[in-house]
């Protein structure tokens, strides 16, 4: 729709004055409808026109970021010129009793947020967001550990390899050298969150954040849900200063550097200094990640592959052949407003992190193309300015499935076959990985809330808020940090409430324990179950925004539970909260309950009852010759990186059972009964030794079964 359109549009009105003065009901909503029409149109128009900007910023065009900032401008000053138009259109009898719909645009184009701002203070708010997060990604002089500087993305890759605790505190100090003036952002930035709740009939800044999440009270059950949450987070903290510092640091905030990490949200880089004794799970999918190259462009392509497999369709192939995969994590998702149109800019280092997030970033494209699928999902049902925790938490389940057995045998990560003989440690391993990656962001986010609320509120005297936010943060967070990382953050520096990130941590879990309560066994595969129910995560995201999401979460969990439980995530942690207890308290007490197979030192073993038999024309050696290299006496057990089905096997050799002579009779003549004896007694010694592993494998599987059966009735009598 060109520039014209409106223009057009009002003149034609003021032509004709009786359809104003004198129109029915029927008028009146037909005219409104008109006018929705003609402004969504040109949302789109704009919409386009800032992505294509934000792009060639992204991108590395000179002239991006000066694009970029005249797009931001201008959008602003068209939001409020078309809240105001419809505004002006609507009459008391435009809208009949059932019109939900037109009812429900009506509201979203009225109350479109921090764009009501007067003119001058939007510009310096997307001025201030736009020209700080283009310095923090185009700067070059980060110090990396060596004797030269390096960009943003050389920062990222050697800041999760760094061990040395000096050279990291100097690598996040170089960071922090390139973020915007602190002073400046308090005393002319946050307090623009003033104005625009005003601006929106709000009359404090928490009711505008609700209604900004669209969820009564969210700050309120956020509170809450941490209240329940915050012990668990505690013993991970714990648990790191343990592993890191050692006993004195427990309790006590850690640096944030410590955590390999610039902000404190994200704990993954940690994790190779975390895992717990039986850790092959991990030390398997990491190698496999490097040997596959699973990054960049083939972490999204392995994503979409497990999106196929869930039964949402396949990927528009353009995502891939448009998208940039050589720039920085964390991913950056720049939508068109277009049908097909949503392209990412990533980086294409392989790490466990980045491959995770990859499905995350794929699901939240898949989820905008599966919103384009209904015919009512016109620009502002695809497109309101607001912060849907389901939009967060159906990504964010496919995240979790990412790491799910099944889906790491299809993936070709870890066998399925292999986890099945040690579920509890390998699901320990997996859970630790997630919650380094979830915890410390359900803490960020609250705390970057309240804290831009206390502030704002005042309940921290005007001298201290300079300091503030490291004081907070070490109280809240046990972490400590300076008094300005936050600014590093595309939410903060743009004013935007985390209350809807954070919700939709809390709903991911629920959802993912919604399907897997339903699973026959804990050993059915769920990717297959979900494929199969996928019907009601379908029907949430192509109702888009027409229905406000917490309106949804019964039917999101298939009548389950019908609002925001903290037990979904404390469920799904709850082998990790048991581990936690018995390394922070150790005792004698304290041993594990179950016990672990050393099935890697086997290779294929015969069933039970089953002999192996030698073909009777087997000739035996009159005399037995050595190798010259030991080598040679190995038995090839598969494990080399062109291994066809990329099984765990044993990395210890093992000696041929055709030399199964004494070292002292290597060069004497060996009679054939003598050999076959020992050939049949080292083969019958194999055969006991595999009845018994698969005896102990029975009889674990079948102890595992029962302590779940017992919980499952202890959670039903609960």
């Amino acid at each position: 729709m060109g520039t014209f359109t409106l223009p057009v549009f009002f003149l034609l009105l003021a032509s004709c004055p009786t359809l104003r003065g004198t129109s029915s009901s029927d008028d009146d909503r037909r005219w409104l409808v008109s006018m929705i029409d003609l402004v969504e149109m040109d949302y789109v128009d704009h919409c386009e026109q800032r992505s294509s900007a934000a792009w060639s910023e992204l991108t590395g065009s000179s002239k991006g970021l000066h694009l970029k900032l005249e797009r931001d401008k201008s959008f602003g000053l068209f939001s409020q010129h078309q809240t105001t138009e419809v505004k002006n259109t609507l009459t008391a009898h435009a809208l009949a009793p059932d019109d939900n719909i037109l009812r429900r645009k009506v509201k979203l184009l009225l109350q479109p947020g921090d764009t009501l701002m007067e003119s001058e203070q939007w510009i310096r708010l997307v001025t201030f967001g736009d020209t700080a997060l283009h310095k923090i990604r185009t700067a070059t002089n980060y110090d990396c550990g060596t004797s030269t500087n390096c960009t943003l993305r050389e920062l990222h890759y050697n800041l999760a390899r760094q061990q040395d605790e000096e050279t990291l505190r100097r690598m996040k100090i170089s960071w922090e050298k390139n973020l915007p003036n602190m002073t400046d952002y308090l005393e002319h930035i946050l307090p623009l969150l003033r104005n625009a709740s005003k601006q929106n009939n709000y009359n404090t800044l928490e009711d505008y954040w609700d209604e900004l999440v669209e969820y009564e009270g969210a700050t309120l059950k956020a509170r809450e849900l941490w209240g329940k949450i915050n012990p668990l987070y505690t013993k991970l903290h714990k648990y790191v200063a343990l592993k890191l510092k050692g006993l004195d640091a427990i309790g006590k905030p850690l640096p944030v550097h410590l955590f390999r990490s610039l902000t404190g949200e994200d704990w993954s880089n940690l994790i190779e200094s975390l895992l717990p004794k039986h850790a092959g799970i991990y030390q398997k999918v990491h190698a496999n990640l490097q040997l596959k190259d699973l990054g960049g462009l083939k972490a999204f392509k392995q994503a979409a592959k497990l999106i196929t497999a869930l039964n949402f369709g396949e990927m528009n192939p353009e995502v891939f052949s448009e998208s940039i995969f050589n720039s920085t994590c964390p991913t950056t998702l720049v939508d068109w407003c277009q049908p097909n149109k949503m392209r990412a800019v990533t980086c294409k280092d392989v790490s466990l992190a980045n491959y995770i997030e990859a499905h995350e970033a794929v699901m939240k494209i898949k989820y905008k193309q599966i919103i384009n699928l209904h015919s009512n999902n016109t620009y502002i049902l695809r497109e309101a300015p607001r912060y849907s925790a389901i939009y967060e938490a159906i990504p964010g389940f496919t995240s979790l499935l990412s790491l799910n057995p099944h889906a790491l045998h299809r993936a070709g990560l870890f066998p399925i076959e292999i986890f099945n003989y040690n579920q509890n440690f390998h699901r320990l391993v997996l859970q630790l990985i997630t919650a380094l990656r979830d915890l410390p962001k359900l803490n960020f986010y609250l705390a970057a809330d309240e804290w831009r609320l206390n502030v704002l509120m005042g309940s921290i005297p005007y001298a201290k808020i300079p300091r503030s936010w490291s004081d907070f943060r070490s109280n809240f967070s046990l972490i400590e940090s300076s008094d300005s990382d936050f600014l590093g953050d595309p939410y903060m520096v743009f004013n935007k409430p985390f209350i809807g990130k954070f919700l939709g941590i809390i709903l991911k879990y629920q959802i993912y324990l919604s399907f897997a309560d339903e699973l026959m066994s804990d050993d059915d595969d769920l990717i297959q179950y979900v494929s199969q129910h996928n019907d009601r995560l379908v029907d949430i995201m192509m109702q888009g925004y027409s229905t406000s999401w917490p309106e949804m979460i019964s039917d999101l969990l298939g009548k389950r539970e019908n609002s925001l439980e903290y037990t979904g995530i404390t469920d799904y942690y709850r082998l990790l909260d048991e581990y936690l207890d018995n390394q922070l308290e150790p005792s004698a007490d304290n041993e594990e309950p179950y016990d672990y197979l050393e099935v890697e030192d086997f290779v294929v073993e015969p069933e039970v009852n089953e002999i192996p038999t030698i073909p009777e024309t087997t000739e035996l050696p009159q005399k037995v010759e050595t190798h010259e290299d030991l080598s040679e006496n190995v038995i090839n057990t598969g494990d080399d990186i062109n291994s066809k089905f990329g099984i765990e096997t044993s990395t210890v050799g093992v000696l041929e059972i055709k030399n199964p002579v004494v070292a002292k009779d290597q060069n004497k003549d060996v009679a054939p009964k003598e050999a076959s004896y020992n050939l049949y007694w080292w083969i019958g010694i194999g055969v006991a030794i595999a009845v018994v592993v698969i005896l102990i494998a029975i009889i674990a599987r079948k102890r595992q079964s029962h302590r779940k059966q017992l919980e499952r009735q202890r959670r039903t009598t609960a």
